[in-house]
């Protein structure tokens, strides 16, 4: 036995060696600190989802909440089903209001904000809920009953409403409480009042001559070195963060029903007429099947006559019948309907009938779908081709390549809804990747669903624009700012024997100058093309009418004016909306107090977000592609 030791003595004494030159290494170089840090980085990411000024967010609540919020939102979906972008962003969500919540708390302990029973009860009293206000049970002839709504909240048997009432009201009775505080800290003046209140009825109109920099100076003649882009783009970084966008082009391949469909929405409606036959109730069905927007009325038409409806085959079934008879489900401009005549009367010797009708669309059925889509995705593939390109592909079968421009992804996407689809494609997609088939609607299309092959043109992330990408934006900024002060050297001379005319349109006239007269503005309302609170604005409302102004300058351009006519406010209509306009100016500037005050109140937090320090996995890409590999 000692003597295998001792043969196998060189073997360990060469590990040892390699563990040893390995540890000093992690030593001498601080990766050990590193991993260690990394390490307790992690063990409190599991742990915690984050700490506002010194309090930790438990991660297990955290993420009870988030889940929580998707149950609500999948089950106020139709289909049940969000993307992984809608979760991320109610994951942000509940992160943030997280986050108010422990920072607002604060403020409380430190101004002593309580809430007392009574407040409580009064609160609850005077702010019914609008799912109460729209209860039929607390209406009375279609109105909100205040007395049945106390009358429930007497109620033994609404305990549980009672008390999810009272819950809600101690969570926003303090906010409201520091949000009077704070906003009171703001005094308004009856020479506000007055201010405001001439600021829209005072109004002029204006003849003026504008001088463009960008006009009068060449290009050639102004010089911005990379040293000054450079400068600037240091000194207003906080002006270049963009949110996450992308850029597609696509073609729409629309599913249009055919034969199969038609018979089968035939087939769908004439099962309901044999129901109607065995006599089941009329409103019922319709309720059930109809896919009129008047289904839950029993598709009720009221009264009508020929031409008040753009379906002609409708009305024509509605007037060839007798009161009480019911036509065969027929094929109209909106879809197979059946069409019951109720009454008939002629009204200022106009005929009229009043009749019911159970509709159902002609549809794209599931073979339709399956054709449309792999007629898709044999496109797809040939434009995956690597001697191929989308538009090319795209062009060669007959059709229109569009583009949506730029845009935040998770908004409004420029010519389409936003479906389930597309969000999932464009959460995980890289620029110049191919969409799979995508069903939906374009904006404006009268022709339904349709199915969508898309390709990324450009995805850029979220954060800090690089100054390469902001660069020509900001040398272009600084050279229409060197041609505005070279500019007034150019215009100055020609203001020479400027006050010797009666008029602005004679000067201009004589200088050839093109000048503009404006219609009547306000202060408030500002003139297109001017804005507002600007130089121009007051110079307007400051001068005589026919007075010409000295050259004003503004944010870009230079301009002279001469007012034309100016109509007074009149004062004499201030009393009757003082209290009006007094509780406007006053809500508003509380919630601009307010907003300030949650905003540095905010800033002064140390807050850590630790929801990313655990050990993860690309969970999400995998199942992004997972969607698409169905497809």
């Amino acid at each position: 036995m000692m003597q295998t030791f001792r043969n196998n003595m060189k073997i360990i004494f060469y590990v040892l060696i390699f563990f040893f030159v390995g540890w000093m290494a992690v030593t001498l170089t601080g990766l050990d600190d590193y991993l260690l840090q990394q390490s307790q980085e992690e063990l409190q990411g599991m742990k915690y989802a984050g700490e506002v000024a010194g309090e930790k967010i438990d991660r297990s609540s955290y993420e009870m909440r988030v889940q929580n919020t998707v149950n609500m939102a999948s089950s106020q979906r139709a289909s049940g089903n969000l993307s992984a972008w809608e979760i991320d962003q109610i994951a942000d969500q509940v992160w943030n209001e997280l986050v108010n919540d422990i920072v607002l708390g604060q403020a409380y302990d430190r101004r002593s904000i309580d809430v007392y029973d009574s407040e409580v009860i009064e609160y609850i009293r005077g702010n019914p809920i609008q799912e109460l206000r729209e209860s039929p049970q607390l209406q009375t002839d279609g109105r909100f009953d205040f007395d049945k709504y106390l009358a429930l909240l007497a109620n033994p048997a609404a305990a549980s409403l009672v008390l999810e009432l009272e819950r809600e009201a101690r969570q926003k009775i303090p906010s409201l409480k520091l949000f009077l505080e704070v906003g009171s800290l703001s005094k308004l003046t009856d020479a506000e009042v007055e201010r405001a209140f001439r600021s829209v009825q005072e109004k002029v109109s204006v003849v003026y001559v504008e001088f463009d920099p960008d006009s009068i100076i060449a290009d050639s003649e102004v010089r911005v070195s990379d040293e000054e882009v450079a400068a600037y783009y240091e000194k207003h970084k906080d002006q270049y963060n963009r949110p996450e966008t992308a850029q597609l082009e696509y073609i729409l391949l629309p599913l249009t029903p055919g034969a199969q469909d038609s018979a089968a929405t035939l087939d769908s409606l004439t099962a309901v007429a044999a129901m109607l036959a065995k006599g089941e109730q009329w409103d019922s069905l319709a309720a059930r099947y109809s896919q009129d927007p008047l289904a839950s009325s029993g598709g009720d038409l009221g009264w009508f006559a020929r031409g008040d409806y753009t379906d002609e085959e409708m009305a024509r079934l509605a007037f060839s019948q007798k009161p009480g008879e019911t036509s065969p489900p027929t094929l109209t401009a909106s879809g197979y309907q059946i069409v019951r005549t109720d009454s008939v009367r002629t009204n200022d010797g106009v005929r009229q009938v009043k009749a019911r009708r159970i509709l159902l669309k002609v549809v794209p059925g599931r073979k339709t779908l399956r054709n449309v889509r792999s007629r898709a995705r044999n496109l797809r593939k040939l434009m995956s081709a690597q001697t191929a390109t989308f538009t090319a592909v795209a062009t060669d079968s007959g059709f229109v390549v569009s583009q949506t421009g730029e845009f935040t992804v998770g908004n409004q996407i420029p010519g389409l809804q936003v479906t389930r689809e597309l969000l999932d494609f464009l959460y995980s997609a890289k620029e110049n990747q191919l969409s799979y088939p995508i069903n939906v609607i374009a904006q404006g299309s009268s022709t339904g669903d349709m199915v969508m092959l898309a390709r990324v043109i450009a995805r850029k992330k979220k954060g800090l624009i690089p100054l390469e990408e902001a660069g020509a934006s900001i040398r272009r900024l600084l050279v229409l700012e060197a041609k505005k002060e070279l500019a007034r050297g150019r215009i100055e001379p020609l203001l020479a024997g400027y006050d010797d005319y009666d008029n602005l349109t004679a000067f201009a006239v004589d200088k050839g100058l093109p000048v503009d007269t404006s219609g009547m503005f306000s202060r408030a309302s500002g003139l297109t093309g001017m804005g507002r609170n600007n130089e121009f604005i007051g110079t307007a409302f400051g001068l005589p009418i026919w007075l010409k102004s000295p050259l004003i300058e503004t944010e870009r351009l230079y301009y002279l004016l001469e007012p034309l006519e100016h109509k007074k406010a009149d004062m004499s209509q201030l009393e009757e909306n003082r209290k009006r306009l007094f509780d406007q100016l006053v809500s508003s500037r509380m919630q601009a107090f307010f907003s300030l005050f949650s905003s540095e109140l905010m800033k002064s937090m140390d807050v850590k977000d630790f929801r990313n320090n655990t050990p993860r996995s690309d969970t999400a890409d995998s199942q992004a592609a997972a969607d698409q590999g169905q497809n």
